[in-house]
């Protein structure tokens, strides 16, 4: 919000003022708008390229290291290194041990004994993990989800080309208000802002967040367990799978879009040429 925000009122300033200094003709309008949307579009594409690994949890998504599973089931939590724990499989207070993989709770990897407090927490003799040259059992664990490489360096580019997104989105706002005003009628300009504004709020604004997160929950890999028994928040995504429903869907409704844009152009350089 802190980079979006002012790059979106930038976009929609310049586009008012390309208007005004080349005095565009509603035709002239059409184009760059339809344009600009197209432009964005291709660059919103480019999001497919930015990958973040899914996060190595054991027994979720990556197996025990060496050892022999005890379940038959699809996510095997527990191994023969934690089978005599008694680990809780509703606790989520994710470790992470010497060999970079994420333990739902220290419990799950194993660990012995603990030193420190609080966010500094460090657990030891931690049977399930195998460090480097340390040997199984030998190793530790801190407190909090390993950190992924991969996230942290396609972050920077998914910024970038989020902000240059936004902007030719926004470059392309202006004129397309501008068509709305200048195709209808003095007096039906007002109930032409109602009907847009109703049509934004009932095909996007209120369902959008209901299909979004339905299709995101099923890329849920491990879900959180309340205090009263329910459901709680997800605590792993599968990244890839959320990646691609995510953007899939923004992708097939701003093609949607684009064919939208491409007639209304077509239709405004017949009316007004």
């Amino acid at each position: 919000g802190v980079i979006l925000l002012p790059v979106t009122i930038l976009g929609m300033f310049l586009g008012g003022f390309l208007i005004k200094k080349f005095k565009l003709h509603i035709t002239e309008m059409a184009k760059f708008a339809c344009i600009t949307f197209i432009v964005a579009y291709l660059v919103n594409l480019l999001y497919f390229t930015c990958s973040c690994e899914v996060l190595q949890v054991a027994g979720l998504t990556v197996p025990y290291s060496g050892m022999k599973h005890l379940s038959s089931s699809k996510h095997i939590y527990r191994a023969s290194c934690n089978a005599e724990c008694s680990c809780k499989l509703d606790q989520w207070d994710p470790v992470c041990g010497d060999n970079g993989i994420t333990y739902m709770t220290a419990c799950f990897a194993g660990c012995k004994s603990s030193s420190g407090t609080g966010k500094n927490m460090v657990f030891h003799n931690c049977s399930c993990v195998e460090g480097q040259g340390l040997g199984l059992g030998n190793s530790s664990a801190v407190l909090g989800q390993c950190q992924r490489e991969s996230c942290a360096k396609a972050f920077p580019y998914f910024l970038a080309l989020q902000t240059a997104c936004a902007f030719i989105l926004a470059l392309g706002g202006t004129p397309t208000y501008m068509i709305m005003f200048r195709s209808v009628s003095p007096d039906l300009k007002s109930f032409a802002v109602g009907i847009e504004a109703l049509g934004g709020r009932v095909l996007g604004g209120l369902p959008a967040p209901i299909y979004f997160g339905a299709l995101i929950d099923e890329t849920c890999l491990k879900w959180g367990t309340k205090s009263c028994g329910g459901s709680g928040s997800c605590r792993v995504y599968d990244t890839k799978e959320f990646r691609n429903v995510y953007l899939g869907l923004i992708a097939g409704l701003r093609a949607g879009c684009c064919l939208l844009y491409i007639v209304l152009c077509v239709l405004i350089i017949k009316r007004f040429k």
